[in-house]
């Protein structure tokens, strides 16, 4: 299993995430955050990112704020214009 698959899952495991709730956060399909879960595949760069992200919010906050996800789920046109 891919790293940063296995620190996706224990983040959504803990946080009581569904796949689907992960998947719409980052804008990929249900079988994507399974495949990288499972390690038989790793998600490009910008995906990457984008988990890095999410795997950034503090372990000690107890909800996610949807502010710090809303930005980098959103399209790459949209986000630079939303930091214009």
């Amino acid at each position: 299993m891919d790293q940063l698959g296995l620190r996706l899952q224990r983040f959504r495991l803990k946080n009581g995430w569904s796949k689907r709730a992960i998947a719409q956060q980052l804008g990929v399909s249900i079988p994507s955050i399974m495949r990288w879960e499972e390690g038989t595949s790793v998600p490009n760069d910008y995906n990457r990112y984008k988990i890095e992200q999410l795997l950034s919010i503090p372990p000690d906050q107890d909800e996610v704020d949807e502010s710090q996800l809303d930005l980098f789920a959103q399209p790459q046109s949209e986000r630079t214009r939303a930091s214009s």
